[in-house]
Parts: structure tokens; sequence; C-alpha cells
């Protein structure tokens, strides 16, 4: 039973949009957790609107009354404007899809079934979070650094800018700077069909840090040397200092035998 439905579902499909479409495909965009309206060209429509998407026929419309709900999935999501448009509330990522508006439009004195189609994405609203910087300095005699920009979404557009202008050595997401200006600021630049946003660094900071640890490597390394080096010298002054001793020792032991025979005799 369950494919017979499918079978009269793909026919009844495959006439629709065989008969013609009614205008344009429309491009419908929204934000997550946003409303979205698919608006009906109603200049001539007679009766009902049928709602289509994935050949699921989930609800029908019409101008002037209440929509009729046939998939309890899409109860309290969809509802019918005052012309028979619908109005999809909260849409997320999963509502995306082609959607189908199927009716009968009067033209030349007869009504004939048409299709209005429309294509539903929806984006995430972009703020600077969405935004990941990284990079890495290379070791050269002068410093160069790649700087690398990706965000977390679809369907996004990244772009490089400087503050100082002009042309950029970018490859794909990542710009590659030499012997970066420590007053220009590079901005990674993110934006999709509903919103933009941006994130700015100094590229000198990161080779800053680079030549402040290779710095701190040497300094530490100096150190070492320099108590290695006085470690020698303290080791240097006891074996003198043992030497003095020795010959005190053995010249007062000297002494104490004259002094000793000088007595006997």
């Amino acid at each position: 039973m369950s494919c017979l439905l499918w079978i009269l579902m793909g026919c009844f499909l495959k006439r629709i949009l065989c008969e013609g479409s009614c205008g344009e495909r429309r491009h419908v965009v929204g934000a997550v957790g946003s409303d979205v309206v698919f608006q009906v060209d109603v200049a001539g429509v007679v009766g009902e609107i049928t709602w289509l998407i994935s050949g699921n026929h989930f609800a029908t419309s019409q101008s002037g009354k209440s929509i009729k709900i046939r998939d309890n999935q899409y109860k309290g999501k969809v509802s019918s404007m005052e012309d028979g448009s619908l109005l999809m509330k909260n849409v997320v990522g999963k509502d995306q899809g082609t959607y189908i508006a199927s009716t009968l439009k009067k033209t030349s004195g007869k009504a004939e079934l048409c299709a209005m189609i429309y294509e539903l994405r929806v984006y995430d609203t972009l703020s600077n979070d969405h935004i990941d910087i990284n990079y890495k300095v290379f070791d050269n005699e002068t410093c160069n650094v790649a700087v690398s920009c990706t965000v977390r979404g679809s369907d996004m557009t990244i772009t490089w800018e400087s503050s100082e202008g002009g042309d950029l050595n970018v490859t794909g997401n990542v710009v590659h700077i030499q012997d970066p200006d420590p007053h220009v600021i590079y901005t990674c630049a993110a934006r999709n069909s509903i919103t933009y946003t941006s994130k700015s660094v100094s590229p000198w900071e990161y080779c800053n840090s680079k030549t402040m640890m290779y710095s701190s490597i040497r300094g530490r390394q100096q150190k070492a040397e320099d108590y290695t080096a006085l470690n020698i010298i303290r080791l240097k002054l006891a074996a003198c200092i043992l030497i003095i001793m020795g010959f005190i020792f053995g010249h007062h032991m000297r002494t104490e035998v004259v002094a000793s025979s000088g007595d006997n005799g």
C-alpha cells in the first residue's frame, strides 16, 4: 500500500513539474532561529495551494483560510499568511531544501496546474567567535609569517585586507607576510548570505614573540655557560688553596722535626 502511495505521489509530482512553473525558481534565505516566508504570487490562483518537500505533502493553504497540516512534524512550525503564502518559524539547518507550492492558476480563461518552486538556505549568524586565526613563523634572516583564517560554518566567503591597503600575498585563506610592519593590521573578513564579521591581528607580534623566545633561549644558554665558567674558577681556586695549605702544613711539620732534633742534642 505504501509503495502505491509513493508511486501516486511521484506521478503527481511529475505532473506538477511537467505542467509548468509559476515563474522563476525563488531563493529564500534565513538565519538560524529566524522566520521565513514562501511568498505566493496570488494573481490568478484558484482554490488550495499544496505544499510539498521531497514528495511529502505536508500542508495545504488557501487565501483567507487556516492552514491544514498533513504532517504532524510541521504542527506549530508552519502557518498560513492571509493570501495563502507559507510562514515557517524558527528555521534550522535541517529545514533547508526545495519546497514546491502546487496550485491551479487561471490564465486566458482556463485554469492550469503549475508549481511555484522555492530553494530554502539557512545560515548561521556570524560573530568573530566563529573565526579562528593561526600562524606559523619561518626561521629566516627576516621574519616571514603565514597567518591562516578559518571560519566555522558553511558557504563562507573569506577575504584578507590590511590597514595600509594594496595587494596581499594570499593563498586560499592564508596570507603571507615578510618582515611585518608593527603599525600594519591585517583583517580576516568572513561573510555569508546574511551576515558579516571580521577579526584583526598584528603579524609583527608573532615575529616579536618568536624573537623574544629565541632571546630567552640564548639568555638561558649564556647563563648556563657563565655558571660553568664560574664553577671552573671555583675549582681552580679550591685547588690553589689546597696546594697552599699542603705547603704550609709540610713546612710546619719540617720545623717541628728540626726543633725536636735540637732538643735531643
